[in-house]
C-alpha cells in the first residue's frame, strides 16, 4: 500500500479486488484514512476553485441575424494606416501601464510572467473577477507561495521567487482562439498542484494576509 494507491482509489481509478484491498486498508489504518480524507478535501477545493473558470456552453447564433445586424450598423471602415496606428498605440499604452504597475508592486518585466498576470497574482484574491482570474493559492514544499491562474491567452501556476513570480506550469488560456486545448487541462493542472503543494490550499483570509505581506 502506498500514497499513489490511496489517491487512485479516492479518484475512482481502481476497481474490483484492488479497490476492495485499498478500501480495507483505509478502513483499518488511521494514517491512510487521514490521507484519503485530505485528498477528498483537496479535490473539493479544486472543484470549487476551477468551476467558476469553466467557459459556458456556446450560444447558438443565427448567421442570418448576425449579417442583418451587421449591415444595419455598418459604418465606413477606417483606413489601414489608422488601424495600425490605433492598434500599436493601444499595445504600447498597455505595456507602459503594465510596466509601471509591476515596478510599483515590486516586480519586473523579466520576472517570468507577463505584466497583467503579475498584477493579478500580486493583487487579486482567488475568485475575484478580472481578465486574469486566480483560482487557488498555496505554499509549495519549499515554503514559497504559488498561485494557479487562468487568463485569455495564458493559464498555469506561478510561484513567488524573491520579488517576482516564476512560471512552474503552463497551459493554454481560455479565449475562444484556444478552443483546441485538451479537455483535461484543468485536471492536469490539479495533478501538478498535488505534486507541489505542502499542506492545504490557502483560504481567503490567509490569502489576504499573504497579499498584505507582499507574498513573502
Amino acid at each position: 500500500m502506498d500514497e499513489a494507491a490511496i489517491i487512485a482509489w479516492v479518484d475512482g481509478e481502481l476497481t474490483g479486488a484492488e479497490a476492495a484491498r485499498v478500501e480495507a486498508a483505509v478502513a483499518n489504518d488511521a494514517d491512510w484514512r487521514a490521507l484519503a480524507d485530505r485528498h477528498r478535501r483537496m479535490k473539493a477545493r479544486f472543484a470549487a476553485a476551477f468551476a467558476p473558470l469553466a467557459r459556458p456552453p456556446a450560444e447558438v447564433i443565427s448567421l442570418a441575424d448576425v449579417r442583418a445586424r451587421r449591415a444595419a450598423n455598418a459604418v465606413p471602415a477606417p483606413s489601414q494606416g489608422w488601424r495600425r496606428w490605433a492598434a500599436g498605440g493601444a499595445i504600447a499604452a498597455s505595456l507602459v501601464v503594465g510596466l509601471f504597475v509591476l515596478q510599483d508592486r515590486g516586480g519586473s518585466p523579466g520576472g517570468g510572467v507577463p505584466a497583467p498576470v503579475a498584477v493579478a497574482l500580486n493583487d487579486q484574491l482567488s475568485g475575484d473577477a478580472g481578465p486574469v482570474r486566480v483560482a487557488l493559492s498555496f505554499r509549495d514544499r519549499k515554503g514559497q507561495y504559488c498561485r494557479s491562474f487562468t487568463g485569455d491567452t495564458l493559464s498555469g501556476i506561478a510561484c513567488r521567487a524573491g520579488t517576482d513570480w516564476q512560471m512552474r506550469y503552463t497551459a493554454p488560456g481560455s479565449a475562444p482562439a484556444t478552443d483546441y486545448r485538451m479537455a483535461g487541462t484543468d485536471g492536469a493542472r490539479a495533478t501538478a498542484i498535488m505534486g507541489m503543494i505542502a499542506g492545504e490550499p490557502l483560504d481567503r483570509a490567509q490569502e489576504d494576509s499573504a497579499r498584505r505581506a507582499n507574498w513573502r
